[in-house]
């Protein structure tokens, strides 16, 4: 009753964090279905073995075969994730499915087996479950073959990691290179556990010379733990799972020519006559959405073309636009202070400063009479 409970939370676990991945999408779509098709086969795996455990053995016995020779899948796909989250310039390509190669022939070799009906599966089933299933040969070579298959990857992966560490892979990236290679090599070390697992497992019941139920249950114990790893790393960082390589920087540009020209005439018409400094809660980051250009390179256009910081720029246009309404007769009835709230000023402090460093002289002087 304990198995069956854990493979079935473990199916649904998987199943949810594939939903999650696939619904609140990626900034990188490679990496999403890399990771997705690690987590598959771990709910096939567990699945199977469900099906020994309850009723679904009398309807769909043969899918407890679907996940054998699963593990050769593991490592490539642990290689090619790995690129995909740490390598900008990786992208796939046709030939990488010459990686699965093993994994494919030991399919087309299984799938008379796999056909067979349903009376044999639930003979060799019940067989399985009584712990009287002999191991063939085939099925030993198999086994230290799949081993070595996934023990060369994730050397493999190890050295890349460390390769890269070697090198200057730190581009300004929201996600961090380091965070990264850390992630990766968590994962890494996960797969690592599941090999030392499974190899003892295989050394055990080829000593016995038969299948061991217990033995195969703890591999899908191994499997379902890296599963419910994956789902606290994406709980504590979601980006971290499938990161993008969008930089929190990007290159300041030249404002030079018709491009310069061109937000030059944006950010001249938002002041000049949308008067877009008389809102008191504008900051750099509002003035860069309207014009169309990221908060640091707005900075950058009006200390290059005025020679003054964000802060200036749009006080001295407040101290301008009081001094042309103080004389006014309109506002005559409005205290100074009350002018320089309507022109974009939210403190009186900061009108005082703002006055003087731009004029010389105190407000006072504008007093209306």
């Amino acid at each position: 009753m304990i198995w069956t409970l854990l493979f079935a939370i473990t199916i649904a676990q998987g199943l949810f964090l594939i939903s999650l991945i696939a619904v609140r999408g990626s900034k990188n779509p490679l990496a999403s279905r890399l990771i997705i098709a690690i987590i598959v086969p771990m709910i096939l795996t567990n699945f199977g073995y469900l099906v020994t455990r309850t009723d679904l053995v009398n309807y769909i016995p043969q899918f407890f075969g679907i996940p054998f020779g699963m593990m050769f899948l593991f490592g490539p796909l642990l290689y090619f994730y790995s690129r995909s989250v740490i390598d900008k310039t990786f992208h796939w390509k046709n030939k990488y499915w010459l990686h699965f190669i093993p994994y494919f022939i030991y399919f087309l070799t299984s799938l008379p087996i796999l056909l067979a009906d349903r009376t044999f599966w639930i003979w060799y089933i019940n067989n399985f479950l009584a712990g009287n299933q002999s191991i063939r040969w085939v099925e030993k070579l198999t086994f230290a073959v799949q081993d070595l298959h996934l023990l060369i990857y994730l050397v493999i992966t190890t050295r890349w990691i460390r390769s890269i560490k070697k090198t200057d892979q730190n581009g300004r990236y929201i996600i961090p290179v380091s965070s990264r290679v850390r992630w990766v090599t968590a994962l890494t070390y996960c797969l690592y556990l599941f090999l030392i697992t499974v190899c003892s497992l295989y050394a055990i019941i080829m000593v016995h010379g038969k299948y061991n139920p217990v033995t195969n249950y703890i591999y899908t114990l191994v499997s379902s733990g890296i599963i419910y790893f994956i789902a606290y790393r994406m709980v504590l960082n979601p980006e971290l799972i499938s990161p993008g390589f969008k930089q929190k920087y990007q290159a300041y540009m030249s404002f030079t020519g018709e491009d310069g020209e061109k937000y030059l005439q944006k950010l001249r018409a938002l002041m000049d006559k949308d008067k877009i400094f008389m809102d008191p809660d504008l900051n750099l980051s509002l003035l860069a959405k309207n014009i169309g250009l990221p908060s640091h390179q707005v900075s950058k256009l009006i200390n290059e073309k005025f020679g003054k910081s964000f802060n200036d720029y749009i006080n001295e246009y407040r101290v301008q636009e009081f001094i042309s309404r103080i004389g006014e007769a309109q506002n005559k009835s409005y205290t100074i202070y009350g002018i320089a709230l309507d022109v974009g000023f939210n403190s009186k402090s900061s009108f005082n400063a703002a006055f003087k460093k731009f004029t010389g002289r105190n407000p006072s002087n504008y007093k209306i009479s």
